[in-house]
């Protein structure tokens, strides 16, 4: 598949405002360490950040329905069966020096096989803080670092939506300052094959 395509970006899908009512949302919530799916403790080696967990409510709708519509357009790069959300909406914060996330992948095997698609919805501005970086694998590898300097500045973007497949490798680089707010969103399907 040389047209292969490991991610797709939507430019401000949402806006200022409404990152903000969803920022408001998650820290109304219960925010606390990240753990790794099927463990039970955190692994400060893997990951170090703090998550909450937006379900789907009359309050809520209008984010899974943006959510939605922007997957039914991503889609049309994967074609991948889909399900729909299978998971409720994790609110992402890096706010401590250091606080990070390996590289890793969201699905494909284990617990999270059902993991078919993920998206990203960068919740900060980008002069809220300094690091922190969503890199995937190949945007890493393949772009020189002009190149890449463009992608971090283009998905750093407030309201911006970075989609992939679950099975792409990505990672957050340490957090040197400040605070990044995400929203990390997962659309399952039958588990590939």
């Amino acid at each position: 598949m040389n047209d292969y395509r490991s991610h797709v970006t939507f430019d401000r899908a949402f806006t200022v405002r409404q990152c903000q009512r969803i920022v408001a949302l998650g820290d109304a919530l219960d925010v606390d360490t990240a753990s790794l799916s099927g463990v039970e403790v955190p692994d400060d080696g893997l990951r170090r950040s703090r998550v909450a967990w937006i379900d789907q409510t009359p309050d809520t709708a209008w984010i899974y329905d943006k959510l939605a519509a922007l997957v039914v357009q991503a889609n049309r790069t994967y074609r991948f069966d889909l399900d729909g959300f299978g998971e409720d909406l994790q609110y992402t914060v890096y706010d401590e020096p250091g606080a990070f996330y390996t590289w890793h992948q969201d699905g494909l095997v284990g617990d999270v096989a059902t993991r078919k698609l993920a998206l990203v919805v960068q919740l900060s501005p980008a002069t809220a803080y300094e690091g922190a970086d969503l890199e995937l694998f190949d945007v890493v590898a393949d772009s020189a670092p002009e190149e890449l300097a463009a992608w971090h500045g283009r998905v750093r973007v407030q309201g911006s939506v970075t989609a992939f497949p679950a099975f792409e490798y990505h990672r957050v680089t340490p957090l040197r300052a400040g605070v990044r707010r995400s929203l990390v969103v997962w659309v399952s399907g039958p588990p590939f094959r």
